[in-house]
């Protein structure tokens, strides 16, 4: 079954992305000119994660329709997506949103929660409950996979 949104048309996937805002877009095309000036090797992951910082600057600045917008993307790409561009939107942008949210103090475990579609929302928790412990035990993935590393 062929996915709208696959790795071999990923620059469809940035694109869908970077339409969301003229803030994200300029961010971006600045980003892009300076980081492969010398045509280096594209590197997607930090790709994703600059446009992650886009994101959360979007969201200092409270520029509320440009984030609903680009979760809106998001969640379309996300229902219809190969297992890479999945895993680019999951370890790239989603959790690089959330990296850079822990060094400007926005609290991720409700921040964004406006902002986002079902698939996004349960995506982002689990990322979330991975990396934060603020509960009586880790979530049970993590226990699991502990558990099988341990052995």
């Amino acid at each position: 079954m062929n996915k709208a949104y696959n790795i071999q048309q990923i620059d469809n996937v940035f694109e869908l992305l970077l339409s969301s805002s003229s803030y994200i877009k300029e961010s971006w095309n600045d980003y892009f000119d300076e980081e492969y000036k010398n045509n280096q090797l594209r590197l997607m992951y930090f790709d994703m994660t600059a446009i992650g910082g886009f994101v959360v600057k979007l969201f200092q600045q409270k520029k509320t329709k440009d984030l609903h917008l680009f979760f809106d993307n998001v969640e379309l790409i996300l229902h219809d997506a190969d297992s890479e561009v999945k895993n680019l939107i999951l370890t790239g942008l989603i959790e690089g949103i959330q990296q850079i949210c822990q060094y400007e103090n926005i609290d991720i475990r409700y921040e964004f929660d406006n902002y986002f579609h079902p698939l996004t929302k349960r995506n982002w928790d689990e990322i979330t409950a991975f990396f934060t412990f603020d509960k009586k035990k880790p979530p049970e993935k993590f226990l699991t996979a502990f558990s099988v590393i341990k052995k």
